[in-house]
Parts: structure tokens; C-alpha cells; sequence
């Protein structure tokens, strides 16, 4: 059983303790059997509508906001990309990576403001991660360095590489066309252990992903990508249908998810989760991936109705507690080579996306 109960954004009263007891007495007695009481569980990641209901009307000042980080998330800030863009000299840079690098610094200014003080920054490339993979304390760890020296996709690359940086040290992983808001600081649940963004048909999409050090997630999400190279690596293997049938071609995000579905055999869509004792006492965070709009001078989820899935750069992900974006899930759109808001298919007005993030342009 559970010790602490969190009904969506729903902070607790005091005594949380004896308001679980006393939910649980109301389920049991509704059974007619002590034997049937016990073998109810009641576990938070499932938690009933009851509890939920109770907690609204012992909650009189709801809040959700958060004062403080994860305690057990390093406070980190972790990049790849095929190289190094901060120690690359600036005349070698094509106007993508410049636009990519700018955002890059601007993510370190929200970091800073977040941890109000400078963050410990690491950025690996291609050779940094194939040189952590055959170090990596896990016997799949020098297999699988092959397997990514000879994986031909970047975004897969990158997937693995991002897993091995987070098993090692933990901390916050963000893609480098990734740019977090100012919200995304109040929106974390200080008792995370293992936060990202959960997207259609299951999949997890991992452009930010904070975790503690050797979370059981990660580290089966890399047993799981050995597991998988062998079977890409089979006699007779149709790889490009493998491909496919791996979350469509998005391989990293649909192990990632197959991963903590096997780990917590929990089928929850809650936002919060925290994991029974068995599990470690870790607790899962979850933001949505939604499109967002400009709004004044900044940005709000758009309705559901008027969602274009034509659309490439109009996509963030929202607290749904709150119904707040937190992060913009690109500031480039790869597909037609231009900021978002030069594609034609972005609903920005001119420069409003720039101007919004702060984001020094070349």
C-alpha cells in the first residue's frame, strides 16, 4: 500500500493517511467480506473515483503550484547531437545548426531560472555516447555501442544515446529543437522521479525526458533496444517492415513506452503516478502532447476541434492539471529546413514565435 495519495492536481489535506483508511473502509464494507477487503487493492496508480470525490470536498484551497524541483532528479541539463554545437567553432555551423545552438543557450536560461543557479551542462556527440555504451555497467553495453555505430538514423541514434546519458547520471534530457517554457518549473511534481510526455497510440515522446540516476525504465529500455537489434540483426529479417511496426519508424518512443508498461504493469492515463513500495517508491509524471496557439503575448492549448494535424510546429506538451503548455515541442521545422514560423504550414504571425522564446536569430 501507498503512503502518499494525490488525486490528479488535487493536494491533499492533512491527516492524507486517515482519509485513505477510512476510503478504504467504505469500499470494504460495501463487500460484505473481510477476505474480499484484502484482496482489494487499492493502489494509488488506479486511484478511485471515490478517493478523488472525497479529496475535493476536504480540499478547500486547491493549488498546484510547485516550489521546489524533484529532489532526485540531478539538476543536469543533457543534450545530443551527431556534434558537439557549443565547442564547434561558429563559422562551421550551417544556419539550422545556429538556429538549433541559439535555442540551445536559451533552454540553459530557463534552466538557470528554474535552478537558480548555473546548471551542469553536458553535450555529447556521436563519439561520446558509442565510448559511454561500451563502458555502460550492463552486459548489453558494448553489443549495443555496435549497433548504434552502425544505425544509420539520427532520431535513433539519438534515442539511444539520450537513455545511456540519463542511466548514467540522471537529469534532464531535452532535444536541442526543443524549448521549455517558463511553466514547465511550477508543473513538476517535486517527487518525480521520471517525467515525460505521453503522445498518441501509447508512445512516449521522449524530446524530454527527466529521470534519476539508473531508473529500472531506462535501463530496460536499453535491454530492450539489444533485444530488438537482434531481431533486426535475423537471417531473413524484413527490416524495413520491423522498422515500421516499431511505433511507425519512432523506435525510441515506442520502446520507452513498451518499457514502463512492462515496469509498472500499471494501464492508468493518470498524469501522477506513485509507484507502491515494490517499485522502489518511484513516481511518474506525465505531460500531454497538444497543440498550442499564440495568444497575446503568449501561448495557450488550442481546442481540441481546431487541432490540424497537417500542422508540424504548432505541437507542445500541457500540464493537464492545469491546462498549461509547458514546453514547445520544436523551434524548427526539418521537414521544410526553416524556423517554425517561416514554415507555411505554422500559424505564427511574423517573428512571434522568436520574439515569444527570446530567441537571437542568425
Amino acid at each position: 500500500m501507498l503512503d502518499t495519495l494525490d488525486a490528479g492536481h488535487v493536494r491533499m489535506p492533512a491527516m492524507p493517511r486517515l482519509l485513505a483508511i477510512f476510503c478504504s473502509l467504505i469500499l470494504c464494507s460495501c463487500s460484505h467480506s473481510l477476505e474480499s477487503c484484502k484482496s482489494s487493492k487499492i493502489e494509488h496508480e488506479e486511484t478511485s473515483n471515490l478517493m478523488t470525490h472525497l479529496a475535493q470536498q476536504f480540499q478547500t484551497n486547491v493549488s498546484t503550484e510547485r516550489e521546489a524541483l524533484p529532489s532526485q532528479i540531478p539538476r543536469k541539463l543533457l543534450f545530443t547531437y551527431k556534434t558537439n554545437l557549443f565547442k564547434a567553432e561558429q563559422g562551421h555551423l550551417s544556419t539550422q545548426e545556429k538556429i538549433l545552438l541559439a535555442n540551445m543557450k536559451r533552454t540553459v536560461r530557463v534552466f538557470q531560472n528554474m535552478t537558480g543557479g548555473a546548471p551542469d551542462v553536458e553535450m555529447w556527440d556521436d563519439q561520446d555516447c558509442f565510448t559511454a555504451l561500451e563502458k555502460l555497467q550492463m552486459k548489453e553495453g558494448p553489443e549495443l555501442a555496435l549497433d548504434f555505430r552502425r544505425e544509420a538514423v539520427g532520431m535513433i541514434k539519438s534515442d539511444i544515446c539520450r537513455l545511456v546519458m540519463l542511466y548514467n547520471t540522471g537529469g534532464y534530457y531535452f532535444d536541442i529543437d526543443v524549448a521549455p517554457l517558463d511553466a514547465l518549473h511550477k508543473a513538476l511534481d517535486p517527487r518525480a522521479t521520471f517525467v515525460t510526455t505521453k503522445i498518441k497510440d501509447g508512445l512516449f515522446f521522449q524530446a524530454f525526458l527527466a529521470t534519476t540516476p539508473k531508473h529500472p525504465v531506462i535501463r530496460k529500455s536499453l535491454t530492450m533496444f539489444k533485444t530488438w537489434y537482434d531481431e533486426y540483426s535475423a537471417p531473413g529479417q524484413n527490416k524495413e517492415k520491423l522498422r515500421q511496426e516499431t511505433g511507425g519508424g519512432n523506435i525510441g518512443t515506442a520502446l520507452l513506452a513498451r518499457s514502463f508498461k512492462e515496469w509498472s504493469s500499471s494501464t492508468s492515463e493518470s498524469p501522477l503516478l506513485v509507484h507502491h513500495a515494490g517499485k522502489g517508491g518511484h513516481v511518474s509524471q506525465f505531460f500531454q502532447e497538444w497543440q498550442f496557439e499564440m495568444q497575446g503575448q503568449g501561448v495557450a492549448p488550442r481546442e481540441r476541434r481546431h487541432f490540424s494535424y497537417d500542422d508540424y510546429c504548432d505541437w507542445g506538451a500541457v500540464d493537464t492539471r492545469t491546462n498549461t503548455v509547458v514546453l514547445i515541442a520544436r523551434v524548427y521545422d526539418w521537414r521544410s529546413n526553416k524556423i517554425c514560423e517561416a514554415s507555411k504550414l505554422s500559424k505564427f504571425p511574423a517573428n512571434g514565435l522568436a520574439n515569444f522564446l527570446g530567441l537571437s536569430l542568425p
